[in-house]
Parts: C-alpha cells; structure tokens; sequence
C-alpha cells in the first residue's frame, strides 16, 4: 500500500493527490537544505488593519505570504547558481531547497537583505528566516537518518526564532518611521505608514487583490509588478487555484464584510445579520508526523504534506464556491484555515468540513475549530485574536472519558465534535416537526434559560441544587405556550438537556439566530 492509500481516502484523489517530486538525482554526499519560514503571520495579516477596507486586501496580504515566500526560494537558487527544480517544497509560507553549493555566506547576505525589507516596510512585525542543515544522500534513503534530518531542520527553525532580525549584532539599531504622521496623512488602510489616498504598499495588496478576484484561470505575474525585487532579480509568478483560493466577487474586488453579513439567512425571511470568523486547525500533527511512517522517508514525507496542504488549499475553497457563496478565505493550506463570512454558512460550512477532513483522513487525526459571530464593523485585529483564542480552548477541551481535543469552542460553549454533530441531528429532525406558526419566540429564549440550568446540574456548580427545577419547569412552559401534539419534541429536549445541555445550547443559538428579526 503506498502512503497516499494508507492515509487518504481514494474517493478525494482526483482533486487532491500531488505528484510525487523526484529527488534521486539531486542527491549528493555533501549537501545542504535551506529552509525559509515565514513567521509573525497573524501580526503581518491582521495587525492594525482598518475594518471598513480589510475585504480588499485580507486574501491579498495572505497571498503575498505565498508569493513571497515563492519568490525568495527562486532569488536563492538564483543566487546559489542551482536550479529552481532543486526546490523541493513551497507553500503555507515555508520552503526546503537542496543545494550542493554550501556558502552559508551567500544565505547570510540574502538574510539580512530580506531583513531590511521587512525592518523598511513591516517595521519588523514579521520576516522571513532562513537556516540551513547539511545533509548527505543518505539522510534522503535511511529512513533512520531521514527522521533525524526532519527534526534537525526543526530544532534550526526554532532556533532562528529566537535570532529575528539579528537585532543584537546591529549598532544603533533604531526603526525608521515615516515623519510628520497625523490623522489626515495616515494610510487609511494599515494604519502605520503615511499615505492619504492608501500608501504604495497598501495600494499594492489592493491591486493583487483585484487580480485575485478573477478566479477562473491562472495567471502569470511578474515579481516586480507587486513590489517584490532584490537585486534587481525579478521572476514570474503563478497565481493558481491555491493561491487565488474563495471569495465572494463584487464587480472588480471582493465583497466586503458588509456585504457577507447582509446575506446571512439569504434564502429565509427572517435571521440576524452577522458574520463568523472561523479559525480550524489540525490537532497533534507534529506528533502524528514525528511517530509514523510519514517521515521514514522524502516521498513519504512529501506526499502527505502536499496531500494534507491541498486539502485545505484545494479542496475547501472548491466547496466554498459551490455551496457556501457569501463566505471569504483569509488564509487556507498547510494545516489550517481561516474564514469569514454569512455566519448561517460558516457554521454549515464548518460541519461539512469536519465531516469531509474525518473521511479523508481516515480518522487518522483530527480537527479543532473556534468560531465567533461578529458585526461587520468589528476591528480584524480583534476578531483575529478572539477566533485564535476560542481555538485554543477547543484544543485543550477535555472530555467525561478524558479525550482531548476534535472539539469546537461556539455560543460560549467547548464541545467535542462528535457530541455536538450527534444533538445536532436529534433536534434538527425533531424540530422539523415544529410548525411556524407555533413556535413561540418567548418560549425558545426560555430554552437557553433552562439550558443553562441543566449546565449548572450536569456540571455541579454553584447553586446546582436549586437548578434541579429545571425539568419541572421545562415541563410547565411547554404545557401552557406548546400545542400538546408536540410530545415527541419535549421527550427528546429532556434527553439532550440532561445528557447534552452544552450541545444543546448551540443549537438553540442557531435555531433562534435564523428566525430572529
């Protein structure tokens, strides 16, 4: 069984499965592996961003992220005088280069060129580090020595971590800012350079982000179009499928949040108008490559990488465009996502997702997700921060049976997946038979009261005991505001209550959210 079988559902391959990269005759006894990480991405994407114009240049900044980090593996090549098919991976901001020429000087002299454009442009918020370990044929072909060689590149990533910018060997160091800022020259956009009308770089992410939105056919873009030249080195780009990814398209550029969160509930006559931010991210991956065959050797490792990657790059924005139209790709691929959009299809989008990557993966690992509704006016850099911290939580969710993780943290509630999905269907069939005309505002908002109730019992909180009454009461409410055929709908919200009352919760959220004027 080769490893993409093993791993992956078959039924996924024909949009999914990479070609497997050849490496035999790039090997030599004397080699080194350049790798570039690109780090500080949240701050680089989000940080101080305006709300009213971050649709024009969110999936812009993310892409740039790719673009980037493409065309320093070519300038490094270029550099090291190899080829550009010694590049053996590009994509979620990392690269891994083969090279036969080891002048480590020539890597340190392109360090701190790129290091200058960050400092220049970013003012220092992210970068791009590169590192390199030496390597031999061998660590390709001993599957021993190629594990050993995965967490050698590893341990140098971490280290350079701690090395950004070489900050400590500068002398006077000291950022430059542009002078004479006020609040009629500031870039209306970023915020942090000056720029009345946008400033040059702003007005760059806004220009790759009006090429981004024709998503039909790839296009060829030269480097030095985005700004993106050193040493007058400058390369075409391709902006494919992953790199162009999903969003909603209006005229020339993408819908703005506005828009998204007006089309929330698009196909009923009642619901709020709001937008979710999803973040996802796959759980112990690093765990699960170090302790499996995935890194006994380069085919392996490689295919499982892109597979996992295309997943996410490929395959959810295909589904985005086809069923889920009112939503927005922040940042797709590695092992991640970020999303925006209607929230009515962000938490559908989210359970379809869930299901999909379980059946692709073969239930071999699985997925955490944070989740937030928020007003299109809500600040990005926040909204950021609070759907990175509800993933958190949904990552260190532990269960009754001591199971971690495969959680989504929603509503104020951490949940497991499986819980949740499991409710989710009892009480969406069950209240198919809950005629509209008998549903009672009053009486569902009661729900949530007497679900939190059933929270305090199940949990044993403070004033649990008094909180026993909340069967008791569900059971009057009913009796005096529901139609007595309407039995089966009680039986089975006593029995999620009590067993479920977390689970329960979002769905009532999400049942009242959609028939909320």
């Amino acid at each position: 069984m080769n490893i993409y079988e093993k791993y992956f559902d078959k039924s996924f391959e024909n949009i999914i499965k990479p070609e497997t990269k050849e490496i035999n005759h790039l090997l030599s006894d004397d080699m080194i592996l350049i790798c570039g990480d690109f780090y500080g991405i949240q701050k680089f994407i989000f940080e101080r961003l305006s709300t009213k114009n971050a649709a024009k240049v969110l999936r812009a900044k993310s892409a740039f992220i790719q673009i980037y980090t493409i065309y320093l593996a070519k300038y490094i090549c270029y550099k090291m005088n190899i080829s550009e098919n010694n590049i053996l991976t590009s994509n979620a901001g990392k690269f891994e280069i083969l090279s036969t020429n080891k002048d480590i000087s020539i890597l340190e002299e392109i360090q701190k060129k790129v290091d200058e454009y960050f400092i220049k442009n970013f003012f220092g918020l992210s970068g791009v580090s590169i590192c390199s370990v030496e390597c031999t044929s061998s660590d390709f072909r001993n599957k021993d020595d190629f594990k050993k060689l995965r967490k050698s590149i590893s341990d140098e990533i971490e280290i350079k971590k701690f090395k950004k910018f070489d900050l400590q060997n500068l002398e006077n160091f000291v950022l430059s800012y542009d002078e004479d800022i006020n609040n009629q020259n500031l870039c209306p956009v970023c915020n942090i350079r000056k720029g009345k009308n946008n400033c040059n770089i702003c007005n760059g992410f806004i220009k790759l982000g009006q090429i981004l939105s024709n998503d039909n056919v790839d296009e060829i873009i030269n480097s030095s179009d985005l700004g993106i030249v050193i040493d007058d080195f400058d390369t075409d780009i391709v902006l494919n499928t992953k790199i162009k990814s999903y969003m909603l398209r209006e005229k020339e550029n993408a819908a703005d949040f506005e828009t998204l969160a007006n089309n929330s509930c698009k196909d009923l006559e009642t619901g709020i108008k709001s937008l979710a931010v999803l973040k996802a991210d796959v759980d112990s991956m690093g765990d699960f490559i170090k302790n499996t065959d995935i890194t006994e050797n380069f085919q392996n490792f490689d295919i499982f990488s892109k597979s996992l990657d295309n997943f996410f790059s490929i395959y959810i924005p295909k589904i985005m465009r086809e069923k889920y139209p009112n939503t927005y790709t922040v940042f797709a691929g590695g092992d991640d996502l970020f999303l925006v959009g209607a929230w009515d299809e962000i938490l559908e989008l989210s359970r379809q997702i869930h299901n999909e990557f379980k059946k692709f993966i073969k239930n071999k690992l699985s997925i955490s997700f944070g989740i937030t509704l928020v007003k299109p006016s809500y600040p990005v850099s926040r909204f950021a921060e609070v759907s990175e911290e509800l993933l958190e939580e949904a990552k260190k969710h532990i269960d009754k049976d001591n199971n971690g993780k495969d959680a989504i943290a929603l509503f104020g509630e951490t949940v497991k997946w499986e819980s949740y999905l499991n409710t989710f269907k009892v009480l969406e069939e069950v209240f198919k038979i809950f005629k509209k005309d008998d549903e009672k505002t009053a009486f569902l908002y009661r729900l949530l009261e007497l679900v939190e109730m059933a929270k305090k019992v199940k949990l044993k909180e403070d004033g649990w005991l008094e909180a026993t009454m909340w069967k008791s009461k569900l059971n009057y409410s009913f009796t005096r505001n529901i139609d007595n055929g309407y039995k089966k709908l009680l039986d089975v919200l006593n029995e999620q209550m009590d067993e479920n009352p977390e689970e329960t919760k979002f769905f009532l959220c999400e049942y009242i959210y959609k028939r909320r004027d």
